[in-house]
């Protein structure tokens, strides 16, 4: 264990800055990672492995062996809690880490289930997209023959949204796929007024940047209801008659242009797909609301078996009832989680926290 591990404060070693932390973070990144899929970068995966080695270390200990400072050892500590890989030791002042087998086996089926969401929330934009091109070549030419236009340019983007948001008479309804810490400026117009309903909806993201909810809570500050949820695609809508949906350059990764439509069937294909999203998406900083549904122990024992792969019959011998026991009761776990298959029901029981190690498990 390298010299400052001793350190009585558990403080890093003088020159352990903030340079010293980027240098840790280059030396990672050069290393093979295997778990980059379940969302740990090189850095958050080295500090899983060490605790893995020393599973009753403090975060001074782990500071004093990564050679970083307290604040960002509890910084690690703190995604991988959020990521369910340790957990507070009974007395708080230890991290404990979460036997691999269950938690990365439950980050998996997680990370399986969101990537599933996000393909159908991608179809579901597809879809849109389709009945919008559909209606373009059905419907006869528009407001003086002009039913859309497309402008380039960040400027003239900025200079187009303003406009649109400025010229609303009753409601400006929007939703972003950017967590960027500034404003997509492609479809969140920068001004709220007093006299119109604004209504966003952002990507929520397990770890959100500082910088990014400060942009929301400024837009709720300034009246607009905000909401964070998973959203399929970027969007704009001005008094459910005008459109904006951003142009992206898929291989620079930045938005070069906005198109606007009037077309109604495009307007009333994505307010019905803004108006799901919007029900399905949280209010703000709001809590978790408690679900009434929340297992016992005994279930919470099988889902834990389950999601590790066992069997109906070997959950049964292990948790001493009867096979058909464990299959009703797996039956009535998958009723309760709204989930279709076995394999989702143990990724939504997972999102939820209903999930611990299994009785009589290692």
């Amino acid at each position: 264990m390298p010299r400052s591990a001793s350190r009585s404060d558990g403080e890093a070693p003088a020159g352990a800055t903030t340079t010293h932390v980027l240098r840790l973070e280059q030396t990672w990144a050069t290393r093979p990672t295997r778990l980059a899929g379940l969302g740990l970068d090189p850095v958050t995966e080295s500090a899983y492995h060490v605790l893995l080695e020393h599973p009753s270390w403090t975060s001074a200990e782990l500071a004093g062996r990564l050679e970083v400072e307290v604040a960002t050892a509890d910084r690690l500590v703190h995604r991988l809690k959020n990521l369910d890989l340790v957990r507070p030791s009974a007395d708080g002042n230890r991290v404990r880490p979460v036997n691999p087998r269950l938690g990365l086996t439950a980050l998996a089926a997680r990370r399986e289930a969101e990537l599933a969401d996000r393909r159908h929330e991608l179809e579901q934009g597809r879809l849109a997209i389709a009945d919008l091109i559909a209606g373009l070549e059905e419907v006869q030419p528009q407001r003086g023959g002009r039913i859309a236009d497309v402008c380039w340019g960040a400027r003239n983007i900025r200079s187009r949204v303003a406009q649109l948001a400025d010229a609303a008479t009753s409601e400006v309804i929007a939703m972003s796929i950017s967590t960027a810490a500034q404003p997509d400026e492609s479809v969140i117009p920068t001004a709220i007024r007093d006299d119109i309903c604004y209504r966003f909806t952002f990507a929520d993201t397990r770890l959100p940047e500082p910088a990014f909810l400060a942009q929301l809570r400024t837009l709720a500050q300034d009246g607009a209801e905000v909401r964070v949820g998973r959203v399929p695609m970027s969007v704009l809508v001005v008094d459910g008659a005008t459109v904006v949906l951003p142009v992206s350059d898929a291989a620079a990764g930045q938005t070069v242009g906005v198109a606007t439509m009037w077309l109604p069937s495009a307007v009333a294909a994505l307010v019905e797909l803004f108006e799901r999203v919007w029900a399905e998406a949280i209010p703000l900083d709001q809590p978790p609301v408690d679900d009434a549904t929340t297992p016992g122990p005994r279930e919470r024992d099988l889902l834990a078996l389950l999601v590790a792969g066992t069997t109906d019959e070997s959950a049964a011998y292990r948790m001493g009832i009867s096979v058909r026991t464990v299959r009703r009761m797996v039956s009535e776990l998958m009723d309760r989680l709204g989930a279709r298959s076995r394999f989702q029901a143990g990724a939504r029981a997972a999102e939820r926290g209903w999930l611990r190690p299994p009785a009589g498990g290692s």
